[in-house]
């Protein structure tokens, strides 16, 4: 009965004194105190994280707070290491970066409980990280499909209250999944959760996205801090698809192949000049794709105009830099770059 079960949030962290007391105010009272525990998995924090954690457990004695240490300061060994020293046996992986709705945890909870679910999660919807344009534009581009593909997780409500999926980005599981594949893989240093919940499906076991409640993400504030977490996506998505070729997804290969056709067409132009108009013509159809976008977002998010021209740099920056990470990994006979 989902009354009887015991719950541990963990939460990968890291110089997060910006959105670690985001995070736990609202972890704060979802589920019952005497079967509940946040534990923050914290990378040796060098800001003022890990006293905002001190005070936050010194003004709310009632809640169980853990603060582990992580030395190796990497997500899917924060992940072990939480789940480790974890007392409950439904696990919620959460994230320094994001906030659940209220009822995020007890939806989850009971869902498991009632369906023979492995991993549930809910829709992630990404919040801009600061209040300038550079930051609403990310944000909105990263719950984009011309910036994400179909990731259903990142697209809203539109579909069912429930359906089986490929990934959820904040998932609730029993620790006997954790246990019965090993943890999370610490070789991946991203893509961890893709590779756990795709281990997971192959199990024969199901993967659950439940629409009744979100969690907001707040996403990456700059075009520099957007290009370096994108590089780091392509290249540990690409060692992930080395471990485990039916893995990938056509969303996957939008990319690397966009970055293929600009070269072969800008090479074949050498000996071939309609290339080059076909080379324009993608280029001109990607920016009109772009501005479509981003006059989506003026609309969407009441920002000025200048949203409309920021867009098109924005989807570039994104796919760019994943599909050349991705390519250079996955071409690169395992050698690093």
């Amino acid at each position: 009965m989902a009354s009887m079960e015991t719950v541990s949030v963990v939460i990968p962290c890291y110089n997060e004194e910006r959105f670690i007391l985001k995070a736990l105010q609202q972890l704060l009272h979802q589920y019952d105190n005497d079967r509940y525990e946040i534990l923050v998995v914290d990378g040796l924090s060098s800001d003022g994280t890990r006293s905002l954690i001190a005070g936050f457990q010194r003004d709310n004695p009632g809640v169980p707070i853990r603060l582990v240490d992580n030395p190796v300061r990497n997500i899917p060994t924060a992940l072990n290491l939480g789940v480790a020293a974890s007392r409950g046996n439904i696990i919620a992986r959460m994230d320094a970066h994001a906030a659940p709705s209220p009822g995020y945890i007890r939806r989850c909870v009971d869902v498991l409980s009632e369906t023979d679910a492995a991993i549930v999660g809910a829709p992630c919807r990404v919040q801009p990280g600061a209040p300038t344009l550079m930051a609403r534009a990310i944000a909105f581009a990263v719950s984009h499909p011309l910036g994400i593909g179909d990731a259903k997780y990142r697209l809203g409500n539109a579909g069912p209250l429930q359906e089986p999926v490929d990934t959820v980005a904040f998932a609730c599981f029993r620790r006997s999944v954790w246990d019965d594949l090993g943890g999370f893989n610490e070789h991946l240093l991203a893509n961890e959760d893709y590779d756990f919940n795709y281990r997971v499906r192959q199990s024969g076991r199901n993967v659950l996205l439940d629409r009744r409640e979100h969690c907001d993400y707040f996403a990456r504030t700059t075009l520099s801090s957007l290009a370096k977490q994108y590089l780091r996506y392509g290249r540990w998505k690409a060692e992930m698809v080395r471990l485990n070729p039916r893995s990938i997804r056509i969303r996957h290969l939008a990319a690397p192949v966009f970055i293929l056709s600009l070269v072969f067409l800008a090479a074949l132009g050498a000996v071939w000049r309609p290339a080059w108009w076909l080379l324009l013509v993608e280029i001109g159809v990607y920016l009109l794709a772009g501005l479509a976008a981003g006059a989506q977002a003026m609309i969407k998010t009441k920002s000025s105009p200048l949203i409309v021209l920021l867009m098109p740099l924005v989807f570039a920056t994104i796919q760019l830099t994943w599909g050349a990470s991705f390519l250079a990994r996955i071409l690169g006979n395992g050698k690093k770059f």
